[in-house]
């Protein structure tokens, strides 16, 4: 015997190049930044410790950090102590970065600006997919992205996305004596139903 129960619903499904949008972001979020931090990190402990009287607060003056995030950074890392300063005679002694950690740096630097990009881009294909579906609401999109459906509506701000359409179900059905007499509409959804009333819509 047949069933009589409908299939149901597809929802909502990415489009490939949001899916590709979201892995690269992915990808450079939590594969290429943490590496090349990793070896940044590397390399200034390494330069601490060929540099026993290189200080946390000179070498922190051509990095993004505090001495003291440095000093959080490098105490699982065996840096030694730093030694104190000797009074010599003549010029101090100017620290000048090895071009090993600048090189670590400069790399660094640019696995930031390239998750900073793929973010960006991301959020550009958010925007495009939401325009391209004026029915999705930033709730369904939001399922399938790491971010709230709050963070999806400042994206849609953002990017001019016009403010999403709402489900029929949020239509409310006004009642007499148990018997239906009108039923109130979303403003967002009534302005991009055909026919609607121009004075209302200009309001």
């Amino acid at each position: 015997m047949a069933t009589t129960d409908s299939p149901p619903a597809r929802g909502y499904q990415p489009s490939d190049r949001l899916r590709d949008c979201l892995a690269a972001w992915k990808t450079a979020l939590e594969e290429t930044e943490p590496r090349a931090r990793e070896d940044l990190e590397d390399g200034i402990a390494q330069e601490l410790r060929e540099d026993r009287q290189l200080t946390l607060a000179v070498l922190a003056g051509h990095l993004p950090w505090t001495d003291e995030m440095l000093r959080l950074l490098m105490a699982s890392r065996d840096v030694p102590p730093r030694e104190r300063h000797r009074q010599t005679e003549g010029d101090s002694v100017v620290y000048k970065p090895s071009e090993r950690l600048l090189n670590l740096l400069a790399a660094w630097n640019l696995t930031v600006s390239d998750e900073k990009k793929a973010r960006a881009g991301l959020e550009t294909c958010i925007a495009d997919e939401l325009k391209a579906h004026p029915t999705l609401t930033n709730a369904e999109i939001a399922k399938h992205l790491p971010w709230s459906q709050e963070q999806v509506r400042v994206i849609a701000r953002a990017h001019d996305v016009p403010r999403r359409r709402k489900r029929g179900s949020d239509h409310k059905l006004i009642e007499e004596n148990g018997v239906p007499k009108a039923v109130t509409v979303p403003y967002d959804w009534y302005v991009q139903q055909p026919g609607a009333d121009p004075a209302i819509v200009c309001r």
